[in-house]
């Protein structure tokens, strides 16, 4: 069956426009002419049904698209929601944490309340237990806005007979001259101290004070600590003190006087020794060595031996004289401190033993001594006694033994040894070694004046230093002498 010609795509008939403008009665009817239009009919429906499908798998394709898209836009929104959940949930934890802050942030607050309660307590207290008389002073006004329970006892006054009072309306500060010449100063600077500060007590007692003051801020409103101690003791102490002091002052001029007196005396004394005693003890001599020379030959052995005695005795007598006048030389005698080459000095001193010691047998050991800041010659004298004493004392040992050395340093000092193997001492009796004549060995055993100790003693305290020993009997002895170190000197 024949469809309408006018119900064809108008694009599809290119192809038959002049069948289709032929006037059906002048148009061929034959079986051929129906053919072709049928094929092309049937081509024109082939190609709409191509079209149909392309365009079926367009929107297929567009379908899958917007499946895909809408999926996508699902996924999206899920993935949105879960992000809307996370930040809710974010939410919720912060508003938990800005609850917990805030809790914090009162208990905190709660805190700083009672910790200020509590500082304001404790203030209070010291306030009202301080030992010194305290008031606050509105700064504008001079008034009085506190005084604490002190004040009564050291000035007689309550604290309500000072609450809003002015500085000058107060029985001790009354004046009002020179109070508000205070009170000024005060306004203007943040602290004063004024020592010996006279005021007087509600019984008319005058008592001297110390007054500092302090200016601060409490709520923008600038208040004046006023605090107030009674020296009035301290003040009468400083002036016995000072009493005592001008009179020890005339008492050391008078005590200086007496001994430059004394000393006067001293160096006359030593003249007199110098010269009125040794002259007798010269005749002493010269009449013994004429009595050997002229009578020598008609003397018994015995008389000779008590001419011998005579003799010795009276040469002792003139080194002991020699020692005294030494001794008391080094008492008088200024220092003159240099710096000094121990080692040195310790070498130039053994020079002088060379000649003593050169027939005996001794093992000397000397160290490396440091330098020291000391008066040479007289410590060239502690030294000379020292070996000396060494030297002396070694004398009975086949095989004498002395060492000279530095020993670790004392707080600020440098100690010295000398050591020796000789006869020693009995350690109870070190307290007598370095006074004058004191001697621990009989004169038959061991000569000397017992002058040499006391001088090294004597020497070493004024350079400001120690000597000590220590020593076993017949086990060898060993003394020290400390030099304060060229810092410390």
């Amino acid at each position: 069956m024949k469809k309408p010609v006018n119900n064809v795509n108008p694009s599809l008939t290119m192809v038959d426009d002049d069948v289709l403008r032929t006037p059906p009665a002048a148009r061929p009817l034959g079986p051929d002419n129906r053919v072709e239009q049928a094929d092309t009919r049937t081509e024109q429906a082939d190609s709409r049904t191509e079209q149909a499908n392309t365009r079926t798998k367009q929107a297929d394709a567009r379908t899958e698209q917007a499946e895909a898209r809408t999926s996508q836009a699902n996924l999206r929104t899920d993935e949105a929601n879960t992000r809307t959940d996370q930040a809710n949930a974010r939410t919720d934890q912060a508003n938990l944490r800005t609850g917990q802050a805030e809790t914090r942030s009162e208990q905190a607050e709660a805190r700083s309340v009672q910790a200020i309660l509590a500082s304001e307590l404790r203030y209070r207290r010291l306030f009202e237990t301080a030992q010194d008389g305290i008031l606050i002073l509105d700064a504008d006004t001079a008034q009085v806005v506190d005084a604490n329970p002190f004040m009564k006892d050291l000035l007689g006054y309550s604290q309500e007979e000072f609450l809003g009072k002015k500085l000058w309306e107060i029985g001790p500060f009354k004046g009002t001259g020179a109070s508000k010449i205070v009170f000024a100063e005060l306004q203007h600077k943040d602290r004063i101290h004024y020592e010996g500060l006279p005021l007087e007590t509600k019984d008319g007692l005058r008592v001297e004070v110390e007054f500092i003051s302090n200016a601060y801020f409490v709520d923008q409103k600038q208040l004046i600590q006023c605090n107030i101690r009674n020296i009035t003791e301290r003040k009468r102490a400083e002036d016995e003190i000072r009493r005592l002091n001008e009179t020890l002052e005339q008492s050391v001029a008078e005590r200086t006087a007496q001994l430059q007196e004394a000393n006067k005396e001293l160096q006359a004394f030593s003249y007199s020794v110098s010269h009125d005693l040794r002259a007798p003890l010269r005749h002493v001599l010269g009449f013994v060595e004429l009595l050997q020379k002229d009578a020598g030959p008609s003397l018994t052995e015995k008389n000779l031996r008590h001419l011998t005695t005579i003799s010795e005795a009276a040469k002792r007598m003139g080194h002991l004289i020699d020692d005294l006048l030494a001794f008391s030389r080094v008492g008088r005698a200024e220092l003159q401190k240099t710096d000094v080459n121990l080692d040195d000095l310790m070498r130039d001193t053994l020079g002088d033993f060379q000649t003593e010691t050169k027939e005996r047998k001794i093992a000397w050991t000397i160290h490396p001594l440091p330098p020291v800041r000391v008066d040479r010659s007289l410590l060239r004298m502690v030294l000379v006694n020292l070996i000396s004493n060494a030297v002396k004392f070694t004398g009975a040992r086949a095989e004498a033994a002395i060492e000279i050395g530095c020993a670790p340093d004392e707080a600020g000092e440098t100690v010295i040894f000398i050591r020796d193997n000789g006869a020693g001492f009995d350690p109870k009796y070190v307290g007598k070694l370095f006074g004058v004549f004191q001697r621990l060995h009989s004169h038959t055993e061991f000569e000397g004046t017992g002058i040499g100790l006391a001088n090294v003693q004597r020497i070493v305290n004024r350079h400001g230093g120690r000597v000590w020993a220590v020593g076993v009997l017949d086990g060898g002895a060993t003394f020290f002498f400390s030099i304060p170190n060229q810092k410390a000197a």
